[in-house]
């Protein structure tokens, strides 16, 4: 473990203060991503840049690309030659006088932090994890739905109503289809096709989960972003989850349902291993 971390820096510079008057603080106008570091390399970066970019457009946040990626490559450079990371980029509206109107002349904020890389067991990657279902309901609001904007007091609440032997939970929608994980995509495997859930209308749109739909085709199968009930999770042949810490975990367990089959799964952990994306366990 490094004890070094956390590290932070705002607009570049160390141990700086945020004010409170900023809109990403007042009012969740913020968008961030998550990202994992190996040996110095931000993993997926150009596809976590373009999600960021594109919450910043949807939001109306200035968006500065060249000087926040000097900013990363700084900041992981300050890490081991060989240390997996975890690196987190919030970009806010910056400051703004009360009320909902946005300020006429913005001057974004950028917060680029390192952090611990988690200490999972091996076993959450090789034996699977134990998953439930929440009683929190996403709501729908295409405009912001696939972006990963601050506002995340849905998933703060699902959170809240794990019970202590899950690894994960399942939330739904207020139609009861299922939308993602508290903090991860899902996909069922049935018949040798990939299924994962449509997120036009809420959900995050994970760099993780467009990595694995790009990665089907080489392995024989297909991919299908469709509406997903219990009923498919219970009647999957596997069913795993995706972020871009964690890469690929297989589901042991849902509720009830157990899963022994994660033959699917394990070829896409293979191919994130090739491209470093996940640890070997």
């Amino acid at each position: 473990m490094n004890h070094d971390l956390p590290k932070v820096w705002l607009n570049g510079e160390a141990d700086k203060k945020i004010s409170v008057f900023d809109r990403g603080l007042m009012y969740g106008q913020s968008v961030f991503e998550t990202i994992s570091v190996f040996a110095r390399k931000p993993l997926l970066l150009d596809a976590h840049l373009k999600r960021l970019q594109e919450g910043c457009t949807a939001l109306g946040i200035p968006y500065e690309a060249e000087v926040l990626v000097s900013e990363i490559v700084i900041a992981c450079a300050s890490l081991p030659k060989q240390a997996r990371a975890v690196l987190r980029i919030n970009v806010t509206m910056g400051e703004g006088g009360r009320g909902y109107e946005n300020p006429q002349n913005p001057k974004a904020n950028r917060i680029v932090s390192l952090h611990e890389y988690p200490d999972y067991p091996s076993s959450y990657w090789q034996q699977g994890v134990t998953i439930g279902l929440v009683a929190m309901r996403l709501s729908e609001q295409p405009l912001l739905a696939g972006l990963k904007h601050a506002n995340r007091l849905e998933q703060t609440l699902a959170r809240s109503q794990w019970h202590d032997d899950w690894q994960e939970a399942l939330i739904l929608n207020e139609n009861e289809k299922v939308i993602e994980a508290t903090q991860s995509n899902v996909f069922v495997v049935k018949d040798g096709v990939i299924k994962t859930p449509n997120l036009s209308k809420a959900g995050v749109a994970g760099v993780m989960r467009d990595f694995i739909l790009s990665k089907v085709n080489s392995l024989g199968s297909k991919a299908h972003i469709t509406e997903l009930t219990m009923s498919d999770i219970y009647n999957a042949d596997e069913v795993f989850l995706s972020n871009s810490v964690i890469g690929l975990w297989p589901v042991s367990q849902c509720l009830k349902q157990h899963f022994s089959d994660h033959s699917m799964t394990r070829k896409l952990q293979t191919i994130c291993q090739d491209y470093e994306l996940i640890p070997d366990f």
